[in-house]
């Protein structure tokens, strides 16, 4: 409406395509939600299952109380791989599907099962590895929003810096130079 002609016809063309690729860029990426909500979840979900565990709940059990316990797709996820122990699947198979953020889960569990090995400790390391690792990319974000925060501010300020002081002072010897 601003340009007209075929000028406003470009114009609108080219502002059509910039601002859906900047609402596709702004939109969150869905697998980027789930893996937060899966490292989010992750180290309850591990105490929870050591609990079970060390109750006496056999690994499908605990799996099946965590996942209805657990929001979610972790809780899902979990829900999975105990319906496939329920039907006898072999460990590495049941959890072969799990996305990668619940690796570390799974080998836990699996080495469990075939070694015999205590599984409540090597869960609470995880749960522990995995909050450690939540705690640097929080302060890593924090970090990054201070720097973000600073930018509007160089970007006033710069701009009035150079036009009062620095400009003043280069024309005053610019002055006395080319007389």
């Amino acid at each position: 409406m601003l340009v007209g002609g075929g000028a406003g016809l470009v114009t609108a063309g080219v502002v059509a395509v910039g601002g859906e690729r900047l609402l596709r860029r702004a939109s969150p990426d869905e697998r980027a939600v789930t893996r937060r909500a899966l490292l989010r979840d992750l180290p309850g979900a591990c105490d929870l299952i050591g609990v079970c565990l060390a109750a006496g709940v056999p690994v499908a059990g605990a799996l099946a109380a965590v996942g209805e316990a657990v929001p979610g797709p972790l809780g899902a996820h979990l829900r999975t791989v105990a319906a496939l122990y329920r039907l006898g699947a072999e460990p590495r198979r049941a959890w072969a599907d799990v996305p990668g953020e619940l690796a570390g889960l799974g080998r836990v569990l699996v080495r469990a099962g075939e070694s015999g090995a205590a599984v409540v400790p090597a869960l609470g390391s995880l749960a522990a590895d995995s909050r450690a690792a939540e705690r640097v990319d929080a302060e890593a974000a924090v970090r990054r929003a201070g720097v973000w925060v600073l930018a509007p501010l160089g970007a006033c300020f710069l701009p009035a810096f150079l036009c009062l002081g620095v400009v003043p002072l280069v024309l005053g010897i610019a002055g006395d130079v080319f007389r």
